[in-house]
This record gives C-alpha cells, structure tokens and sequence, in this order.
C-alpha cells in the first residue's frame, strides 16, 4: 500500500509538471526517430518481417502525405534500410526505392538498400539498373562500379532484359574514356561476333560519344546517324578497314560554332568622340567664318 501511494503520488507529480510546462521552441526541423534493426530485433521478439511490414506501411503513409502537402519526406531510404535489414527478402522496399530516388539525390542512404538489394537478387536487372544510375550520377559519381554492376547482364538468359539494357555497362565504360579511346573500343566491339546484334546500340552510342547530340536541327543528326550506322554495319561485315572507319568517324566529331570576335568597345567609344569632335569644330569653324564675314564694311566690299 505504501508503494501504490508513492506510485500515485510520483504520476500526479508528473502530469502536474506536463501541463505547467512551456511549450518547446519551434525548430522548423523534423525530429523523427528512426531506431537501428538491431535495437528493433530485440523488441520483434522473431516477428522481423511482420515489423519490417508495420514500418515500411508508415513509411508510406508519410511519403503520402508528402505528396498532399508538397513537402519532402526525406527518410524513405532510411526506413527502407530498416526494413530489408529486417527482412532482406522483401522485395518491395527494394523496387519502390529504386523507382523514386533521383539519380543524383544528395542523400545516399539508399545505397545501402541497393547493395542488399543487389546481393540478395542477383538475377534482378532492375535493381541492379536502379543501382547503376545512382553510381553514375550520385553526389560522386562513379560508372567504373556502374558498369561492374551491369556487366554479367550483357550475356544473362532472361530474355525480358531490353537489349540497350544488355550494352549499358558498356556506355558506363566508354563514359570513363577519352573520345579517341571510347570511339577505337566502339569499332573494335563492331568487329566481335557477340555484338552483332546490337549493331545500332553501337552506332547510337558513337553518335553520342562524338557530340553529335548538339547539331542544330533534326534533319542533320538523322542524317549524320544514317552514315554512322552505315561506318559500324561496315565494320561488322568486314567490308570496312578498322582505321578507315576511325578516321571517317573522328572527321565527324562536332566542333562548336565560332563565334566572331566581340567588337572593341572601348576603340569604337573612341571613335565616337573624335568623330563628335570633328563635326564641333567645323560647325565652330563655319560660325567665324559667318562672323568674321559679317563684320566687313560695306566700303571695303564695293
């Protein structure tokens, strides 16, 4: 009995502190909390996926009303590593992730999830697609470990991969190179048997690689992409030496337009105002000529 009073007395105390209480400062910060998945196994009691489960739909109902309040609800890579660190088989995390985050999202808390992702789904292209991108165009950007990423998908059986998906670990590597590496490794995968048939992905990635994307109209990049195609079909069947084929394509390589010089304005300010200076004295000149004209006795005129 002695201990119910004093347990009594000590929540009366507590709520009477609660409601004298000044309110906290406005911070303008969102102070939530998100526990680590070893803290939250202890408390799962086994149940990791069910809690996985109760988390990831927060996750969501917040990122909901992200959306209706058009704020930005930044922790869903942070809960989605909670989650799959709970249950690394939960595949839906994994794939939500990769369909919201930027590319080049400042925040990498999902790199975490895409690395899980990626070793427990090896088979996945998509994933492994989601994890490329933000490799390449992360806060530091890296298309080495892109293209290792995508690399054993080139010649992977699943026949729902697209074939520019096949060759994309290609680009990756061919973003690292300098134009003259990346258009010789080009014509030299034209000439492989196990790239023929992705003859016009290497002729759009040469395109790219030579800069042609900024030509000014349609008609001209149609046309130069025609006769890049025509160079690597060439090549492929033989029909084409290797350095020919070099040597054609780096002709084509874009060059800026050059803009003429911008006119000295500082010369023509000073011609200006020597011209200014000219017109004065004249005019100042024919009036002491109308003067001194003026000023003659008519006697000395007759």
């Amino acid at each position: 009995m002695r201990y119910l009073v004093t347990l009594i007395l000590s929540i009366l105390a507590i709520v009477v502190a609660f409601h004298y209480a000044r309110p906290l400062p406005n911070t303008q910060f969102d102070e939530s909390f998100i526990p680590k998945a070893n803290y939250v196994r202890y408390v799962a009691a086994g149940n990791n996926s069910s809690v996985a489960g109760l988390f990831w739909i927060k996750a969501l109902t917040n990122l909901g009303e992200s959306y209706l309040t058009g704020t930005e609800f930044a922790y869903l890579g942070h809960i989605a590593d909670l989650c799959t660190d709970l249950d690394s088989m939960f595949y839906t995390p994994y794939y939500v992730v990769g369909g919201i985050s930027a590319m080049d999202a400042p925040d990498t808390s999902d790199f975490n999830v895409f690395r899980r992702g990626v070793r427990v789904y090896p088979d996945d292209w998509r994933l492994a697609l989601y994890f490329a991108l933000r490799l390449a165009n992360g806060p530091h950007p890296d298309k080495k470990a892109a293209a290792d990423v995508m690399r054993p998908f080139f010649d992977s059986p699943d026949t729902t991969i697209p074939p520019h998906i096949r060759t994309i670990y290609r680009t990756f590597e061919l973003d690292t190179m300098q134009t003259e590496m990346a258009v010789a490794t080009i014509i030299e995968d034209a000439m492989q048997p196990r790239y023929k048939a992705f003859l016009e992905s290497l002729s759009n990635k040469m395109f790219r690689m030579l800069g042609l994307r900024a030509l000014p109209t349609m008609e001209e990049k149609d046309r130069v992409k025609e006769i890049i195609k025509d160079i690597i079909q060439k090549v492929a069947d033989g029909n084409l030496h290797p350095q020919q084929a070099f040597g054609l394509c780096m002709s084509m390589k874009y060059k800026p337009p050059v803009e003429p010089p911008a006119a000295d304005s500082t010369a023509t300010d000073s011609a200006n105002v020597a011209a200014v200076a000219d017109s004065a004295k004249a005019v100042t000149s024919a009036d002491s000529t109308a003067r001194d004209s003026s000023a003659v006795p008519a006697s000395a005129s007759n």
